[in-house]
């Protein structure tokens, strides 16, 4: 295993659920020397049990299990998270299983036997999918850059991300009105589609609101 990606897992937790007992005791100890904590399941019940009390960031589940199976658990998951990495893992490659499988947003479906080479390539895609962008902000240029793309800012929008990158306060509706529309009007409705189109911009909860307040970065 790549040790780049050996450092990198440390940072992240597993949840693995096979009910094949040789199989989950192998895997059990190479799966510890890789991430952060581990959690193990031998069928969907107790891996939905431990899913719940844990909130791993990745979990490789069997598809044939006893009591509660593969499909199953993934889709009482789905219910109420669809982010959580999953991979199933399966002896099989009946049709009616990938069928099923297709709308439960896995980032792979492998089919066994588990090896080293195929759980490199589901860790690699797994941490493409969880590293965070790397955003730059260039005032003079009225930039914001993500890892591929350039958004261009408006003078409004620039002066908001200074103030809030650079004040570490909260800035007042009162103060955006004053600085940002230059003293002028500023409607509700300009000030909430000022705010959703920046966001467009930014990373997830980068502005959080202050109700009756302002905004202050999250």
């Amino acid at each position: 295993m790549d040790k780049t990606i050996i450092d990198k897992l440390q940072n992240y937790t597993l949840l693995f659920i096979e009910n094949e007992e040789g199989i989950r005791k192998n895997f059990e100890e190479y799966f510890n020397l890789l991430f952060h904590k581990v959690y193990i399941a031998q069928d969907g019940i107790e891996g939905l049990e431990l899913y719940n009390q844990n909130k791993p960031h990745l979990i490789i589940t069997d598809i044939k299990m006893p009591n509660m199976d593969g499909i199953e658990l993934v889709q009482k998951i789905r219910q109420s998270d669809n982010t959580t990495s999953i991979v199933i893992i399966s002896a099989h490659t009946e049709l009616d299983l990938l069928l099923k499988s297709i709308p439960l947003n896995l980032i792979e479906y492998m089919v066994k036997p588990l090896n080293e080479a195929k759980l490199q390539q589901v860790f690699e895609t797994f941490l493409a999918s969880n590293e965070p962008l790397t955003y730059i902000y260039n005032k003079e240029k009225s930039e914001i850059t993500d890892e591929d793309t350039t958004h261009q800012l408006s003078t409004k929008e620039n002066i908001f991300l200074d103030k809030i990158i650079n004040g570490n306060r909260v800035i007042s509706y009162e103060e955006m009105e004053e600085d940002i529309w230059d003293g002028k009007d500023m409607s509700q409705n300009a000030l909430r589609l000022f705010i959703k189109n920046l966001r467009k911009k930014l990373p997830d909860n980068f502005i959080k609101n202050i109700p009756n307040h302002g905004y202050i970065k999250g």
